[in-house]
């Protein structure tokens, strides 16, 4: 990929050890050498307010951190591959670890009286599945298996670490939909059902990717409201996951130091 050289010579770093995806109005501090996505070749712009496309990059304890500050979602129209973009990219520029974070709705009470959830499952409800049409080796079609998706290890880390910090956090299966649009009530309560915590239009389909390409998975999600309220807008998403990024970004920071 064109781009691993040019991220390479831009940052001066040959391989990096971890990938954070920041979410819908998700801001990590501590990161510098901001690269405009419009810059990498081959990498896809970012369409989506909150979504700022920007690549940076930190020194976190001895390990070298790479923040995608913006995502591509199903929603936009976005092909398989462009979805794939930001794992395959991470991946190829060394990083082990892999963590996408997000907004989400709550869904379950416990998710409601809390602040950021680890995702230890998911329920993949979007109708796509970005590891369609990949072939791993010598014509086998890959079959991931997904129980072992979230790496336990990391979850547990997360919420060890969030609770010494004082934060609100719980473990959560949290559920993938197409979007754009959010949830009627009749699907929430479907949801609520079926077991999920809290829902999102992204991650799930990082985490499938990112997993394909060989990285441990650690997913992260800030709950920006509770879905059951009838009023919901993107706006009150990225004012909430711009209030709530401090303590996310304490946690990230603390723990990634720990690994």
């Amino acid at each position: 990929m064109k781009a691993v050289e040019f991220i390479r010579r831009e940052t001066g770093i040959d391989e990096f050890d971890v990938a954070i995806v920041g979410g819908s109005g998700i801001e990590l501090e501590g990161f510098s050498c901001e690269i405009p996505y419009s810059r990498i070749p081959g990498m896809p712009k970012t369409l989506v307010p909150g979504h700022e496309g920007k690549l940076k990059v930190a020194e976190i304890g001895k390990k070298k951190v790479l923040l995608f500050q913006g995502r591509f979602h199903y929603y936009e129209g976005r092909t398989d591959e462009e979805i794939r973009f930001i794992p395959l990219l991470a991946s190829r520029l060394g990083a082990k670890v892999f963590i996408p974070t997000c907004a989400s709705g709550a869904v379950s009470r416990r998710a409601a009286s809390s602040e950021i959830g680890v995702v230890v499952d998911h329920i993949n409800l979007t109708g796509k599945n970005p590891l369609v049409g990949l072939i791993k080796s010598f014509g086998d079609r890959v079959f991931l298996n997904a129980k072992t998706l979230y790496d336990r290890e990391l979850s547990d880390l997360f919420l060890k670490t969030g609770l010494k910090l004082g934060i609100k956090v719980v473990p959560v299966v949290l559920a993938a939909t197409l979007g754009p649009n959010y949830e009627t009530f009749a699907e929430i309560r479907l949801l609520e059902l079926a077991g999920a915590d809290c829902v999102s239009m992204s991650t799930v389909p990082d985490a499938l990717a990112a997993a394909f390409y060989g990285m441990k998975v650690g997913a992260l999600t800030i709950f920006t409201n509770d879905a059951l309220r009838p009023e919901a807008s993107h706006s009150e998403v990225l004012k909430t996951s711009s209030e709530r990024s401090e303590k996310l970004s304490e946690l990230l920071k603390t723990a990634i130091k720990n690994f």
